[in-house]
């Protein structure tokens, strides 16, 4: 378990690009098996990979920063409950923005509304389930002492 935390603390940026890229490229494939295919999802697409990757590879390394330093100070360890909150910012960090491409051309507003919200609240929701997840196997595998 010590070489997944290790692992997870080498490639938090490319963990945070998974993170926003997967929720991404289900959405369009889903588009794309139904139909009518729209040009414009390739443009909605782009911005949710180019911004949104970009975001969340940076959130995830300050988020994961960031409980470490609370876990290694004299104020530590950090809890299960600090990784919660920072999963659920983190969360919501990288899904501000790709769910807001669903108005770029729609044809039903209230229905892009919608997603939106629901997308937020679920963003939310597993960030902050997998932040715990995460802080309970860095309480358990993490030296506090270690740099």
């Amino acid at each position: 378990m010590r070489r997944w935390c290790d692992a997870y603390i080498r490639h938090a940026g490319l963990i945070g690009v998974l993170y926003a890229a997967v929720p991404a490229l289900g959405w369009f494939i889903y588009s794309l098996v139904n139909p009518p295919f729209r040009d414009v999802y390739l443009l909605r697409l782009a911005i949710a990979l180019v911004v949104g990757c970009g975001i969340g590879a940076y959130l995830n390394r300050f988020g994961l920063e960031l409980w470490l330093l609370k876990h290694r100070s004299e104020k530590g360890p950090a809890t299960v409950l600090d990784g919660a909150l920072i999963g659920a910012a983190i969360g919501v960090g990288i899904a501000v923005l790709p769910p807001l491409t669903a108005l770029i051309s729609t044809n039903h507003l209230e229905l892009a509304k919608t997603f939106i919200i629901v997308s937020w609240l679920v963003a939310c929701s597993l960030g902050l389930l997998i932040g715990a997840t995460l802080a309970i196997i860095g309480r358990a595998c993490l030296k506090r002492d270690a740099n």
